[in-house]
């Protein structure tokens, strides 16, 4: 046993679907846990997390990450890997026009996973941000069907962003268009929610089992606390909820008014690109910390961005057991006085946040903070 092997020592092991912490060691063989590693020697890396906890590799659901071709977009690295993430999904950057390019130069050549919500307009988010004002730019079932045949390994599904600034006059049309592809493809939606027109009452009509709000505590006018209603009725039929939480579209008085009306099993991500990669938003692990503060337990918010957005992902279900990938991310919980801020421009003062210490992807550290 030589480099396919590591030992993890003296680590806070987080088991998310039972929310259990335990302290052990852990062993790695050939890329995934194993019960132990026999006959070791001095050839075999130990990494000694003392006082550090270890999880199934972070899993950010929403970011941008096609730098050079979106405005104000960063690298899969930097939202991922250097941030203690394992996967970052790009949140509809790239449509089919541009999705070559993106393959190619940021898929390809990153260091952690990348996997995507295709945007329902060809040009994506590449030509500016009003990508669903004119019809004439949806793609078509045809160009869709060759697309998936081709690039669907890492397809997530399709992304349609529904606020006026974006449809135009366009209103829930293209809405209804990628509910059609989605039907026929047996993808599900991921929906950006922001200013209306359109009236999200309607919006979330439209949703099924499977599709995902996104933005779903932003604090503008029309949120989902003007609809409860809908709300309720999308939660019910199976329509997933998360944070995405990004320049303009997480409020912390909107998370306990939202989940008043309903209590929903939201996943946790970011919308990282490069304006708030300091403020409001920072890291995955900073948002994650905001609802540290607001009483979550980090078992709980460790299964919210890797339980929750795996199952969308369609991904290999993990609980830290043998025989589970050794895609892990390692952090600390750090002791000490900190501001963060919501999107609002809220701050609170907390006393306790998550901090990335390391990455291990295949089994083998890929980063680490020293």
């Amino acid at each position: 046993m030589k480099n396919d092997s590591m030992i993890i020592k003296n680590a806070r092991v987080i088991r998310p679907d039972t929310g259990t912490i335990q302290d052990s060691d852990l062993y790695i063989r050939d890329g995934r846990l194993v019960e132990d590693i026999t006959n070791q020697d001095d050839r075999i890396p130990v990494l000694d997390i003392h006082n550090c906890f270890v999880a199934p590799g972070f899993v950010d659901l929403h970011t941008h990450v096609f730098k050079d071709h979106m405005k104000d977009a960063i690298t899969p690295d930097e939202a991922g890997i250097t941030l203690g993430v394992i996967t970052v999904v790009d949140a509809g950057s790239t449509g089919i026009r541009d999705y070559p390019i993106f393959e190619q130069e940021f898929i390809n050549k990153s260091t952690t996973d990348v996997r995507f919500f295709l945007n329902i307009a060809r040009k994506g988010l590449c030509d500016g941000l009003s990508e669903l004002a004119d019809p004439e730019d949806l793609m078509t079932a045809d160009e869709l069907d060759a697309f998936i045949k081709q690039h669907g390994q890492r397809l997530a599904g399709l992304k349609v962003r529904m606020s006026s600034s974006i449809v135009k006059d366009q209103g829930i049309a293209p809405l209804l268009y990628g509910r059609k592809l989605a039907d026929q493809f047996g993808l599900p939606l991921m929906v950006h929610i922001g200013n209306r027109p359109p009236e999200l009452g309607e919006v979330l009509n439209i949703l099924k089992r499977g599709d995902i709000v996104t933005h779903c505590f932003h604090g503008k006018k029309g949120g989902i606390t003007d609809y409860p209603h809908e709300f309720k009725k999308a939660a019910s039929r199976g329509v997933r909820f998360d944070v995405g939480h990004g320049t303009a579209s997480f409020s912390y008085h909107k998370v306990s008014e939202v989940l008043k009306l309903q209590p929903v099993d939201f996943s946790i991500s970011t919308d990282l690109y490069a304006p708030n990669i300091h403020k409001p938003v920072g890291s995955l692990m900073l948002t994650m910390s905001k609802f540290l503060h607001m009483g979550y337990s980090v078992s709980d918010l460790v299964r919210r961005v890797t339980v929750l957005p795996r199952e969308i992902l369609r991904m290999e279900p993990v609980n830290m057991s043998p025989g589970d990938p050794a895609d892990l991310t390692v952090f600390k919980i750090v002791e000490k006085q900190r501001k963060l801020v919501d999107s609002e421009g809220y701050e609170i003062d907390c006393n306790r946040y998550l901090e990335p210490v390391a990455a291990i992807k295949q089994g083998k550290r890929v980063w680490n903070c020293e």
